[in-house]
Parts: structure tokens; sequence; C-alpha cells
């Protein structure tokens, strides 16, 4: 009988943990100074822990999480410095993937973009804040996506990962965060139309002004919440 058993491949286990924590990233489903609890995600995955610690031990190294002196995990937390570093590198590197994307010339990309900005749109409208920051994060990877420079995609995914908790940190302020993402929803169109035209400028221009945009709504929310009174805890009350 054992003969006939197959070995079970762990480090497929471990690479779909990696990725399940690297969407849940890349869509805001954590916030910024977050703890991590390997043994509550191994409990969720219905894993071991140890594909688990494998996948965060990736996640410290490419900065999304970090590891305290005591081994506590975190998402990496907000740096207002830190974050406009990120935010200009972001609109270099993303506004070179659309400009890619629009010299690839693919028919069915305008269709596919417009239906991830409407479902965006119908999520801010029905008040569903999750399903408004995964409508926002399927739109700009579908551009990426569309470059066909799987290293550029890398590379984005990458900021994407440090950048993305921290835009989910809005949905504690619901004005705030309907505001930028209709900013957003009229940008991307902008965005959508440059592209079908295959007007790269203007694409690229209207993918920088988006991340830009909301980079400036970020920089207030924060600035306002470490203005606030604090509890005994050190948090805003």
């Amino acid at each position: 009988m054992r003969s006939q058993l197959s070995p079970v491949d762990v480090s497929t286990v471990q690479e779909k943990v990696y990725q399940s924590l690297r969407l849940a990233l890349l869509k805001g489903q954590f916030l910024p100074g977050e703890a991590v609890s390997i043994r509550k995600l191994a409990a969720a995955f219905g894993t071991s822990p140890m594909p688990v610690r494998e996948a965060t031990k990736r996640l410290v190294a490419e900065k999304a999480l970090e590891q305290s002196s005591d081994r506590l995990l975190r998402v990496a937390s907000y740096a207002d410095s830190v974050h406009e570093e990120y935010i200009r590198i972001r609109m270099q590197v993303e506004g070179f993937a659309t400009e890619k994307a629009c010299a690839a010339r693919d028919p069915a990309l305008v269709g596919r973009l417009k239906h991830h900005n409407d479902t965006m749109r119908d999520a801010l409208q029905s008040a569903d804040l999750e399903a408004a920051l995964s409508g926002n994060q399927s739109f700009h990877f579908e551009i990426y996506r569309a470059a066909a420079y799987p290293q550029l995609l890398d590379i984005i995914s990458s900021l994407w990962l440090r950048t993305g908790p921290i835009l989910a940190m809005l949905r504690s302020d619901p004005e705030t965060f309907c505001q930028i993402f209709e900013i957003g929803y009229r940008v991307h169109n902008d965005a959508i139309e440059a592209i079908a035209r295959c007007d790269r400028e203007s694409a690229k221009r209207a993918i920088a002004l988006d991340i830009r945009a909301a980079h400036f709504w970020i920089h207030r929310y924060y600035k306002s919440a470490t203005e606030l009174p604090a509890d005994a805890t050190g948090h805003p009350v």
C-alpha cells in the first residue's frame, strides 16, 4: 500500500500560501502595523504553521512585513518620507508599464479596463469598500500585465505590497476613501480613453496622476490622524 502513495509536495503548499498572502496585501486586506499571527494564518489556510512561516519570511525579505526583535510579525508601518519615495518610484515605473501596454495594442484591453473601473464605481455606490479596493487593484494590474514585461510586473507588485495596506487604512474614514476613489474613477476613465487611442503620453500621465492624487489624500489623512489626542494605548481617540 505504501509504495502506491505519492509524497506530498510541501513546496507547492508554501507557494500557494505565499501567493494568497501576497494577494491579500496587494488588495489591502491587511492594515499598516497590523500584527500577523502565523498560528492564526495557518488555521485560516488549513495548513501547518511551517508553510505560513516560510511565506512570511519571503514577505519580510520583500519589506511587506516587518519582524521585531521579539520575533513579532507586523505589516510594514506607514512612514511619510518612505511612502513618498515609493510613490515617486511608482509613478515612473507604472507610467512606463502603461506606455508599454499602449504599444501592445490588445483589442480587448479597453473592455476589461472599463469592466474593472465600473466594478470599482459600483462598489463605491454600494459602500463596499473591500470590493472597491479589489476593483482598483484589478484595474491597475490589467494594464501592467498587458505591458508583457514579467520582470517589470514583479517590480510593480513588490511596490504595491508596501503601499496596498496604506491605502486600505483609509477605510476607517469612508468619506475620504470614497472621495479618493471617485477621483480615481474619473482619472481611470482618462487613462482608458488614452489607451484606446494609443496615446502613450496621456495614458502614462493619467496613471501617474492617479498615484499622486491618492498619495496626497493619504498624507493628509495620516497627518490629521497623528494630530488627534491619543488614548492610553497610543491610538487616536
